[in-house]
Protein backbone atom coordinates (compact mmCIF):
# COMPACT_ATOMS: atom_id res chain seq x y z
CA UNK A 1 0.00 0.00 0.00
CA UNK A 2 1.61 3.23 -0.53
CA UNK A 3 3.25 5.29 2.01
CA UNK A 4 3.34 2.18 3.98
CA UNK A 5 7.25 0.43 4.53
CA UNK A 6 6.81 -3.30 4.06
CA UNK A 7 6.67 -5.81 6.52
CA UNK A 8 5.48 -2.98 8.70
CA UNK A 9 3.52 -5.43 11.08
CA UNK A 10 0.37 -3.47 10.14
CA UNK A 11 -2.01 -5.95 9.07
CA UNK A 12 -5.18 -4.82 7.40
CA UNK A 13 -4.97 -1.10 7.23
CA UNK A 14 -8.39 -0.71 5.81
CA UNK A 15 -10.05 -2.98 8.70
CA UNK A 16 -8.27 -1.97 11.93
CA UNK A 17 -6.21 0.52 13.80
CA UNK A 18 -2.81 -0.81 15.48
CA UNK A 19 -0.98 1.48 18.12
CA UNK A 20 2.66 0.76 18.15
CA UNK A 21 5.34 2.50 19.82
CA UNK A 22 4.10 6.16 18.92
CA UNK A 23 1.74 7.39 17.75
CA UNK A 24 3.55 7.58 14.17
CA UNK A 25 2.35 3.80 14.07
CA UNK A 26 -1.34 4.89 14.17
CA UNK A 27 -3.06 4.51 10.88
CA UNK A 28 -5.88 5.33 9.22
CA UNK A 29 -6.65 4.13 6.14
CA UNK A 30 -2.97 3.54 5.78
CA UNK A 31 -2.03 6.93 6.96
CA UNK A 32 -0.14 7.43 9.63
CA UNK A 33 -0.73 9.86 12.24
CA UNK A 34 2.88 11.90 11.46
CA UNK A 35 1.94 11.92 8.01
CA UNK A 36 -1.30 13.06 8.72
CA UNK A 37 -0.76 15.72 10.92
CA UNK A 38 2.26 16.88 8.80
CA UNK A 39 0.37 17.38 5.92
CA UNK A 40 -2.28 19.22 7.83
CA UNK A 41 0.05 21.61 9.21
CA UNK A 42 1.95 21.51 6.04
CA UNK A 43 5.24 20.08 7.18
CA UNK A 44 7.28 17.76 5.39
CA UNK A 45 11.01 17.23 4.73
CA UNK A 46 12.63 20.70 4.18
CA UNK A 47 9.01 22.58 4.79
CA UNK A 48 8.37 24.62 7.48
CA UNK A 49 4.83 25.45 8.90
CA UNK A 50 4.09 29.08 7.09
CA UNK A 51 0.30 28.63 6.92
CA UNK A 52 -1.86 29.67 11.05
CA UNK A 53 -4.28 31.13 9.23
CA UNK A 54 -8.11 29.32 10.05
CA UNK A 55 -9.02 28.99 6.53
CA UNK A 56 -5.85 27.65 5.98
CA UNK A 57 -5.97 25.34 8.88
CA UNK A 58 -9.07 24.15 7.83
CA UNK A 59 -8.42 23.94 3.83
CA UNK A 60 -5.27 21.55 4.81
CA UNK A 61 -7.51 19.49 6.76
CA UNK A 62 -9.98 18.69 4.00
CA UNK A 63 -7.01 18.12 1.68
CA UNK A 64 -5.42 15.44 4.35
CA UNK A 65 -8.79 13.59 4.79
CA UNK A 66 -9.49 13.43 0.94
CA UNK A 67 -9.95 9.35 -0.17
CA UNK A 68 -10.38 8.79 3.73
CA UNK A 69 -13.63 6.81 4.74
CA UNK A 70 -16.04 8.78 6.91
CA UNK A 71 -15.57 5.85 9.26
CA UNK A 72 -12.16 6.52 9.67
CA UNK A 73 -12.61 10.27 9.84
CA UNK A 74 -15.08 9.43 12.77
CA UNK A 75 -12.82 7.43 14.44
CA UNK A 76 -9.53 10.15 14.08
CA UNK A 77 -12.55 12.49 16.02
CA UNK A 78 -12.81 10.33 18.95
CA UNK A 79 -9.16 9.84 19.36
CA UNK A 80 -8.35 13.46 18.97
CA UNK A 81 -10.84 14.16 21.34
CA UNK A 82 -10.32 11.55 24.20
CA UNK A 83 -6.14 12.76 23.92
CA UNK A 84 -7.49 16.64 24.15
CA UNK A 85 -9.47 15.59 27.09
CA UNK A 86 -6.17 13.94 28.93
CA UNK A 87 -4.56 16.62 28.03
CA UNK A 88 -6.90 19.05 30.07
CA UNK A 89 -6.96 16.46 32.65
CA UNK A 90 -3.39 16.73 33.08
CA UNK A 91 -3.44 20.54 33.15
CA UNK A 92 -6.17 20.79 35.74
CA UNK A 93 -4.62 18.29 38.05
CA UNK A 94 -1.35 20.82 37.72
CA UNK A 95 -3.51 23.80 38.26
CA UNK A 96 -4.72 22.03 41.36
CA UNK A 97 -1.49 20.46 43.03
CA UNK A 98 0.66 23.93 42.52
CA UNK A 99 -2.82 26.39 43.76
CA UNK A 100 -2.22 27.58 47.43
CA UNK A 101 -5.11 27.99 49.95
CA UNK A 102 -5.37 30.91 51.85
CA UNK A 103 -6.88 29.68 54.57
CA UNK A 104 -4.34 27.17 55.04
CA UNK A 105 -1.50 29.96 55.91
CA UNK A 106 -0.64 30.34 59.56
CA UNK A 107 -0.18 33.75 61.22
CA UNK A 108 1.80 32.15 63.69
CA UNK A 109 5.38 31.74 62.74
CA UNK A 110 6.67 34.78 63.61
CA UNK A 111 8.55 35.51 60.85
CA UNK A 112 5.74 35.96 58.25
CA UNK A 113 4.35 38.62 60.48
CA UNK A 114 5.43 41.95 61.95
CA UNK A 115 6.05 42.08 65.41
CA UNK A 116 3.64 44.54 66.96
CA UNK A 117 0.34 45.72 65.19
CA UNK A 118 2.60 49.11 63.88
CA UNK A 119 4.96 46.82 61.93
CA UNK A 120 2.48 45.67 59.37
CA UNK A 121 3.02 47.96 55.63
CA UNK A 122 0.42 50.79 55.63
CA UNK A 123 -2.64 48.84 53.21
CA UNK A 124 -5.09 50.81 51.29
CA UNK A 125 -8.24 48.80 50.14
CA UNK A 126 -10.09 50.58 47.20
CA UNK A 127 -13.87 49.27 46.27
CA UNK A 128 -15.08 51.12 42.43
CA UNK A 129 -19.06 50.84 42.91
CA UNK A 130 -21.49 51.69 40.64
CA UNK A 131 -25.17 51.12 40.78
CA UNK A 132 -24.00 48.69 43.94
CA UNK A 133 -27.02 49.57 46.75
CA UNK A 134 -28.56 46.30 47.21
CA UNK A 135 -24.20 44.72 47.99
CA UNK A 136 -22.17 47.34 49.21
CA UNK A 137 -24.01 47.26 52.72
CA UNK A 138 -23.14 43.67 53.43
CA UNK A 139 -19.66 43.90 51.71
CA UNK A 140 -19.22 46.80 53.56
CA UNK A 141 -20.21 45.32 57.05
CA UNK A 142 -17.19 42.24 56.17
CA UNK A 143 -14.63 45.17 55.85
CA UNK A 144 -15.40 47.45 59.40
CA UNK A 145 -15.02 43.58 60.33
CA UNK A 146 -11.36 43.21 58.92
CA UNK A 147 -8.61 42.74 62.03
CA UNK A 148 -5.87 44.61 59.51
CA UNK A 149 -4.27 47.13 61.75
CA UNK A 150 -2.73 49.66 59.53
CA UNK A 151 -5.94 49.85 57.30
CA UNK A 152 -8.05 52.33 54.84
CA UNK A 153 -10.76 51.48 52.85
CA UNK A 154 -11.41 53.88 49.95
CA UNK A 155 -14.79 53.73 48.30
CA UNK A 156 -15.22 55.19 45.04
CA UNK A 157 -18.69 56.04 44.16
CA UNK A 158 -18.25 55.69 39.87
CA UNK A 159 -21.12 57.97 38.76
CA UNK A 160 -23.79 56.08 40.51
CA UNK A 161 -27.59 56.79 39.85
CA UNK A 162 -28.97 54.62 42.59
CA UNK A 163 -28.89 55.07 46.39
CA UNK A 164 -24.80 53.88 46.60
CA UNK A 165 -23.56 57.11 46.87
CA UNK A 166 -25.83 57.99 49.76
CA UNK A 167 -25.10 54.59 51.21
CA UNK A 168 -21.10 55.22 50.60
CA UNK A 169 -21.40 58.62 52.95
CA UNK A 170 -22.86 56.74 55.62
CA UNK A 171 -20.39 53.76 55.38
CA UNK A 172 -17.92 56.61 55.71
CA UNK A 173 -19.22 57.68 59.17
CA UNK A 174 -19.13 54.65 60.49
CA UNK A 175 -14.86 54.32 60.95
CA UNK A 176 -12.35 56.87 60.52
CA UNK A 177 -10.76 53.92 58.19
CA UNK A 178 -13.20 54.93 55.80
CA UNK A 179 -13.05 57.30 53.28
CA UNK A 180 -15.18 58.45 49.70
CA UNK A 181 -14.73 59.69 46.97
CA UNK A 182 -17.16 61.05 44.44
CA UNK A 183 -17.49 60.95 40.49
CA UNK A 184 -19.46 62.51 38.79
CA UNK A 185 -18.15 62.85 35.19
CA UNK A 186 -15.90 60.47 32.93
CA UNK A 187 -13.59 61.57 31.08
CA UNK A 188 -13.51 60.49 27.40
CA UNK A 189 -11.32 57.71 26.44
CA UNK A 190 -11.94 56.01 29.65
CA UNK A 191 -13.59 52.64 30.89
CA UNK A 192 -15.78 53.86 34.18
CA UNK A 193 -14.36 51.06 36.63
CA UNK A 194 -10.52 51.33 35.53
CA UNK A 195 -10.96 55.26 35.95
CA UNK A 196 -12.41 54.25 39.84
CA UNK A 197 -9.76 52.47 40.64
CA UNK A 198 -7.51 55.33 39.39
CA UNK A 199 -8.65 57.66 41.18
CA UNK A 200 -8.43 55.37 44.06
CA UNK A 201 -5.03 54.71 44.01
CA UNK A 202 -4.32 58.65 43.55
CA UNK A 203 -5.72 58.56 47.09
CA UNK A 204 -4.38 56.06 48.59
CA UNK A 205 -1.29 56.51 51.16
CA UNK A 206 -0.47 52.38 51.69
CA UNK A 207 2.28 51.15 50.81
CA UNK A 208 0.44 48.27 49.45
CA UNK A 209 -2.82 48.77 47.63
CA UNK A 210 -5.89 45.93 47.06
CA UNK A 211 -8.22 46.80 44.03
CA UNK A 212 -11.51 44.60 45.32
CA UNK A 213 -15.81 45.11 44.23
CA UNK A 214 -18.19 46.26 46.08
CA UNK A 215 -19.93 42.74 46.10
CA UNK A 216 -16.89 40.92 47.90
CA UNK A 217 -17.16 39.50 51.39
CA UNK A 218 -14.00 39.29 52.82
CA UNK A 219 -13.19 36.95 56.44
CA UNK A 220 -11.94 39.00 59.58
CA UNK A 221 -8.23 37.20 58.93
CA UNK A 222 -7.94 37.63 55.16
CA UNK A 223 -6.06 40.69 54.69
CA UNK A 224 -3.58 39.36 57.77
CA UNK A 225 -3.09 35.77 55.84
CA UNK A 226 -2.66 37.43 52.68
CA UNK A 227 0.59 40.02 53.82
CA UNK A 228 1.81 36.53 55.73
CA UNK A 229 1.71 34.89 52.21
CA UNK A 230 3.29 37.72 51.00
CA UNK A 231 5.88 37.84 53.07
CA UNK A 232 6.86 34.20 52.53
CA UNK A 233 6.94 33.76 49.20
CA UNK A 234 8.38 37.19 48.70
CA UNK A 235 5.64 38.56 46.41
CA UNK A 236 4.92 42.16 44.60
CA UNK A 237 1.45 41.14 43.81
CA UNK A 238 -0.91 38.83 44.78
CA UNK A 239 -4.21 37.90 43.21
CA UNK A 240 -6.86 35.16 45.22
CA UNK A 241 -9.70 33.37 43.63
CA UNK A 242 -12.49 34.09 45.24
CA UNK A 243 -15.24 31.09 46.80
CA UNK A 244 -18.06 31.46 44.53
CA UNK A 245 -21.42 31.37 45.70
CA UNK A 246 -24.26 30.85 43.32
CA UNK A 247 -27.95 30.82 44.55
CA UNK A 248 -28.79 28.25 41.56
CA UNK A 249 -27.79 24.47 40.17
CA UNK A 250 -28.06 25.52 36.85
CA UNK A 251 -26.19 28.71 37.26
CA UNK A 252 -23.09 26.98 39.48
CA UNK A 253 -22.65 24.84 36.77
CA UNK A 254 -22.07 27.79 33.98
CA UNK A 255 -20.25 29.64 36.52
CA UNK A 256 -17.72 26.71 37.67
CA UNK A 257 -17.07 25.78 34.05
CA UNK A 258 -16.17 29.76 33.63
CA UNK A 259 -13.92 29.48 36.30
CA UNK A 260 -12.44 26.11 35.29
CA UNK A 261 -11.67 27.46 31.73
CA UNK A 262 -10.03 30.44 33.03
CA UNK A 263 -7.58 28.05 35.35
CA UNK A 264 -6.27 26.47 32.05
CA UNK A 265 -4.54 28.76 31.18
CA UNK A 266 -1.48 29.61 34.07
CA UNK A 267 0.47 27.27 36.30
CA UNK A 268 0.82 28.53 40.04
CA UNK A 269 3.72 27.30 40.29
CA UNK A 270 5.39 29.24 37.62
CA UNK A 271 3.49 32.80 38.82
CA UNK A 272 6.60 33.26 41.54
CA UNK A 273 9.16 33.32 38.32
CA UNK A 274 9.30 37.12 36.78
CA UNK A 275 10.99 35.17 34.08
CA UNK A 276 8.29 32.80 33.39
CA UNK A 277 5.79 34.56 31.06
CA UNK A 278 2.60 34.14 32.04
CA UNK A 279 0.33 36.21 34.48
CA UNK A 280 -3.02 36.40 36.01
CA UNK A 281 -5.58 38.48 37.82
CA UNK A 282 -8.49 38.45 39.79
CA UNK A 283 -10.82 41.41 39.66
CA UNK A 284 -11.74 40.31 43.43
CA UNK A 285 -8.81 40.84 44.56
CA UNK A 286 -5.58 42.56 43.28
CA UNK A 287 -2.76 42.91 46.32
CA UNK A 288 0.22 45.12 45.07
CA UNK A 289 3.21 46.37 45.92
CA UNK A 290 3.12 50.43 45.23
CA UNK A 291 6.47 51.21 44.53
CA UNK A 292 6.42 48.82 41.78
CA UNK A 293 2.80 49.88 40.24
CA UNK A 294 4.64 52.99 40.30
CA UNK A 295 7.15 51.74 37.67
CA UNK A 296 4.43 50.73 35.34
CA UNK A 297 2.74 52.86 33.03
CA UNK A 298 -0.34 52.26 35.41
CA UNK A 299 -4.25 52.65 35.07
CA UNK A 300 -3.91 54.72 31.61
CA UNK A 301 -2.05 52.24 29.88
CA UNK A 302 -5.28 50.11 30.74
CA UNK A 303 -7.68 53.05 30.29
CA UNK A 304 -9.92 50.94 27.47
CA UNK A 305 -9.17 47.72 28.47
CA UNK A 306 -12.77 45.76 29.44
CA UNK A 307 -10.64 42.77 31.44
CA UNK A 308 -8.93 44.98 33.43
CA UNK A 309 -7.94 42.39 35.76
CA UNK A 310 -5.60 39.90 33.64
CA UNK A 311 -4.83 43.23 31.92
CA UNK A 312 -3.51 44.79 35.07
CA UNK A 313 -1.70 41.70 36.13
CA UNK A 314 -0.21 41.87 32.38
CA UNK A 315 0.90 45.52 33.49
CA UNK A 316 2.32 44.55 36.84
CA UNK A 317 4.65 41.29 35.16
CA UNK A 318 5.77 43.73 32.76
CA UNK A 319 7.19 45.92 35.44
CA UNK A 320 8.82 42.80 36.87
CA UNK A 321 6.07 41.65 39.54
CA UNK A 322 6.81 37.99 41.52
CA UNK A 323 3.58 37.30 41.08
CA UNK A 324 1.14 34.67 43.67
CA UNK A 325 -2.53 33.65 42.90
CA UNK A 326 -4.52 31.40 45.91
CA UNK A 327 -7.61 30.21 46.83
CA UNK A 328 -9.63 32.42 48.69
CA UNK A 329 -12.19 29.38 49.60
CA UNK A 330 -13.57 30.19 53.10
CA UNK A 331 -11.83 33.51 53.00
CA UNK A 332 -12.87 35.41 50.18
CA UNK A 333 -16.49 35.35 49.01
CA UNK A 334 -18.40 36.62 46.10
CA UNK A 335 -21.92 36.06 44.26
CA UNK A 336 -20.85 37.07 41.00
CA UNK A 337 -23.94 36.74 39.58
CA UNK A 338 -27.70 36.08 40.91
CA UNK A 339 -29.21 34.45 37.92
CA UNK A 340 -28.36 33.33 34.30
CA UNK A 341 -30.14 36.37 33.33
CA UNK A 342 -27.61 38.34 34.95
CA UNK A 343 -25.07 36.38 34.12
CA UNK A 344 -25.98 36.58 30.69
CA UNK A 345 -26.44 40.31 30.52
CA UNK A 346 -22.97 40.39 31.99
CA UNK A 347 -21.03 38.21 29.42
CA UNK A 348 -22.50 40.95 26.84
CA UNK A 349 -19.30 43.20 28.31
CA UNK A 350 -16.40 40.69 29.00
CA UNK A 351 -17.46 37.90 26.22
CA UNK A 352 -16.84 39.54 23.10
CA UNK A 353 -13.55 41.25 24.72
CA UNK A 354 -12.47 37.57 25.47
CA UNK A 355 -12.86 36.98 21.62
CA UNK A 356 -10.00 40.17 20.88
CA UNK A 357 -13.40 41.61 19.45
CA UNK A 358 -13.35 39.56 16.25
CA UNK A 359 -16.01 37.37 15.14
CA UNK A 360 -14.06 35.24 13.25
CA UNK A 361 -12.01 34.29 16.90
CA UNK A 362 -15.66 33.89 17.86
CA UNK A 363 -16.69 31.55 15.44
CA UNK A 364 -13.78 28.95 15.36
CA UNK A 365 -13.76 29.01 19.54
CA UNK A 366 -17.69 28.27 18.87
CA UNK A 367 -16.86 25.58 15.80
CA UNK A 368 -14.44 24.20 18.26
CA UNK A 369 -15.93 23.47 21.07
CA UNK A 370 -19.28 22.22 19.48
CA UNK A 371 -17.02 19.82 17.49
CA UNK A 372 -15.45 18.59 21.14
CA UNK A 373 -19.03 17.90 22.00
CA UNK A 374 -19.85 15.65 19.21
CA UNK A 375 -16.10 14.44 19.93
CA UNK A 376 -17.28 12.66 22.93
CA UNK A 377 -20.62 12.30 22.49
CA UNK A 378 -21.74 11.36 19.12
CA UNK A 379 -19.10 10.16 17.35
CA UNK A 380 -18.14 6.99 19.53
CA UNK A 381 -21.93 5.72 19.16
CA UNK A 382 -20.94 6.10 15.59
CA UNK A 383 -17.89 3.40 15.47
CA UNK A 384 -18.59 -0.30 15.01
CA UNK A 385 -16.23 -0.88 17.66
CA UNK A 386 -16.94 -0.62 21.44
CA UNK A 387 -13.77 0.18 22.29
CA UNK A 388 -13.57 3.85 21.17
CA UNK A 389 -17.12 4.16 22.93
CA UNK A 390 -14.94 3.08 26.50
CA UNK A 391 -11.90 5.04 24.96
CA UNK A 392 -14.14 8.33 24.88
CA UNK A 393 -16.02 7.81 28.19
CA UNK A 394 -12.88 6.35 30.13
CA UNK A 395 -11.01 10.14 28.76
CA UNK A 396 -13.91 12.37 29.11
CA UNK A 397 -14.26 10.49 33.21
CA UNK A 398 -10.73 11.46 33.83
CA UNK A 399 -11.50 15.33 32.71
CA UNK A 400 -14.55 15.47 34.71
CA UNK A 401 -12.78 13.61 37.67
CA UNK A 402 -9.69 16.54 37.48
CA UNK A 403 -12.27 19.59 37.43
CA UNK A 404 -14.15 18.22 40.58
CA UNK A 405 -10.61 17.98 42.57
CA UNK A 406 -9.74 21.66 41.37
CA UNK A 407 -13.09 23.12 42.20
CA UNK A 408 -13.60 21.95 45.46
CA UNK A 409 -10.38 23.50 46.49
CA UNK A 410 -11.82 27.00 45.11
CA UNK A 411 -15.56 26.35 46.08
CA UNK A 412 -18.40 24.73 47.89
CA UNK A 413 -19.02 22.08 45.04
CA UNK A 414 -22.16 20.28 44.42
CA UNK A 415 -20.90 17.24 42.98
CA UNK A 416 -23.53 16.98 40.88
CA UNK A 417 -22.64 19.58 38.80
CA UNK A 418 -19.52 18.77 37.49
CA UNK A 419 -21.30 15.68 35.95
CA UNK A 420 -23.17 18.37 33.72
CA UNK A 421 -20.32 19.85 32.63
CA UNK A 422 -20.37 18.17 29.09
CA UNK A 423 -23.73 20.10 28.43
CA UNK A 424 -22.22 23.67 28.65
CA UNK A 425 -19.92 22.86 25.97
CA UNK A 426 -23.27 23.42 24.15
CA UNK A 427 -24.89 26.50 25.60
CA UNK A 428 -21.48 28.65 26.84
CA UNK A 429 -20.71 29.41 23.00
CA UNK A 430 -24.60 30.74 22.51
CA UNK A 431 -24.14 32.95 25.52
CA UNK A 432 -20.52 34.26 24.07
CA UNK A 433 -22.31 34.52 20.68
CA UNK A 434 -25.17 36.53 21.60
CA UNK A 435 -22.03 38.98 23.18
CA UNK A 436 -20.68 38.98 19.98
CA UNK A 437 -23.70 40.05 17.73
CA UNK A 438 -24.66 42.79 19.95
CA UNK A 439 -21.66 44.30 19.86
CA UNK A 440 -21.52 44.40 16.05
CA UNK A 441 -24.96 45.72 15.66
CA UNK A 442 -24.62 48.50 18.30
CA UNK A 443 -21.12 49.14 16.98
CA UNK A 444 -20.13 48.93 20.61
CA UNK A 445 -21.06 47.60 24.44
CA UNK A 446 -23.62 49.60 26.40
CA UNK A 447 -22.12 49.22 30.28
CA UNK A 448 -23.32 50.93 33.28
CA UNK A 449 -24.59 53.89 31.56
CA UNK A 450 -22.20 54.68 28.98
CA UNK A 451 -21.64 53.27 25.59
CA UNK A 452 -17.95 52.30 24.42
CA UNK A 453 -17.44 51.83 20.84
CA UNK A 454 -16.17 49.23 19.13
CA UNK A 455 -13.20 51.13 17.62
CA UNK A 456 -11.96 52.58 20.68
CA UNK A 457 -12.16 49.27 22.59
CA UNK A 458 -10.27 46.82 19.68
CA UNK A 459 -7.38 50.10 19.41
CA UNK A 460 -6.70 50.04 22.95
CA UNK A 461 -7.35 46.65 24.22
CA UNK A 462 -3.98 44.94 25.76
CA UNK A 463 -5.19 41.97 27.07
CA UNK A 464 -4.51 39.75 24.11
CA UNK A 465 -5.34 35.72 24.04
CA UNK A 466 -2.00 35.60 23.03
CA UNK A 467 -0.69 37.39 26.42
CA UNK A 468 -2.26 34.57 28.73
CA UNK A 469 0.56 32.27 27.36
CA UNK A 470 3.24 34.83 26.03
CA UNK A 471 4.17 38.01 27.67
CA UNK A 472 7.40 39.93 27.18
CA UNK A 473 10.20 39.67 29.64
CA UNK A 474 10.20 41.69 32.47
CA UNK A 475 11.20 45.06 31.68
CA UNK A 476 12.46 48.00 33.78
CA UNK A 477 11.14 50.61 31.86
CA UNK A 478 6.90 50.49 31.65
CA UNK A 479 5.30 49.40 28.23
CA UNK A 480 4.14 51.39 25.43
Amino acid sequence: MPGVPKNSGYGDLDKKITLGRNFSCLTFHGRTWRSLLAKILGVGGARRVTVFSLFGILARFARAFEGMESMDVIHFCVILTSLFFLTLAWRTRSFSTGLDALENQSLEPKSLRPESDSQWPRMSLIVPACNEASTIESAAKSLIALDYPNLEVIFVNDRSTDETGRMIDEIQARSDRFKAIHISELPSGWLGKVHAMSKGIEAATGEWIVLTDADVHFSAHALRKAVAYNRKNRLDFLTIIPDLVTQTFRLQVLMAQLYHQASLFFNPRKLNDPSHKVCYGQGAFLMFDRSLYARSPGLEWLKMEVVDDTGFALMMRRAGARMGAVSGRNELRLEWYTSIGSMVKGLEKNGFAMCQYSLLTMFAFIIATWMIFLGFTVFPFLTKSWGYGLLSFLSLGTYLASIDFQLRKLMDLNRLSVCFFPITFVLLPFIFLRAGILANWRDGIHWRGTFYSLGDLRSNQRMKLVNLLIVPSPKTSPPQ
